[in-house]
């Protein structure tokens, strides 16, 4: 059950950061060379929603594989809310991994659902759009490190 769990959780992750590049560092660079703002936004309005709604069941795999693998491997809730655990150099990273877990959820969630809709139709928000998804980008890779190093075996 373990190494299903895993191995979804690392496939949904893949995905998530994967897509985030590609939009980042592929298709935003890209729009920049595009004139004409009617075809900048029929291409996000092609693209953006299609790959939001993958992100976004991504995203819930991610939510439901993280517990289970904790489980699986033995860490219960009760570890998640013990400071001392927080102490220790499995601990830690753990919970360094959570938090920008966290953040990088609501700040998905505020991308998608309130800037990107308003970046359509203004230059504030399209700007803050592309804070925010570069933001994105490097939290994830913050998670991407935290949990090599918790699959390491911590600090």
């Amino acid at each position: 059950m373990l190494s299903i769990s895993l191995f979804l959780h690392v496939v949904a992750a893949i995905f998530w950061i994967g897509g985030m590049l590609f939009l980042t560092l592929v298709m935003v660079p890209y729009m920049s060379t595009l004139d004409d703002p009617q075809q900048k936004r029929a291409i996000f309005r092609a693209i953006g929603p299609r790959y939001r709604a993958l992100a976004w069941l991504a995203i819930i795999i991610l939510v439901v594989t993280g517990p289970l693998n904790l489980y699986l491997l033995g860490i219960s809730p009760m570890n998640i809310f013990d400071p001392s655990f927080h102490g220790t150099g499995y601990g830690r990273p753990l919970m360094i991994k959570l938090g920008l877990v966290f953040i990088l959820i609501v700040s998905c969630a505020l991308h998608d659902f309130w800037v990107g809709p308003k970046a359509r139709t203004s230059p504030k928000f399209s700007r803050y759009a592309k804070i925010f998804g570069r933001s994105n980008l490097i939290l994830a890779v913050l998670i991407v490190v935290f949990a090599v190093i918790i699959r390491a075996g911590g600090f």
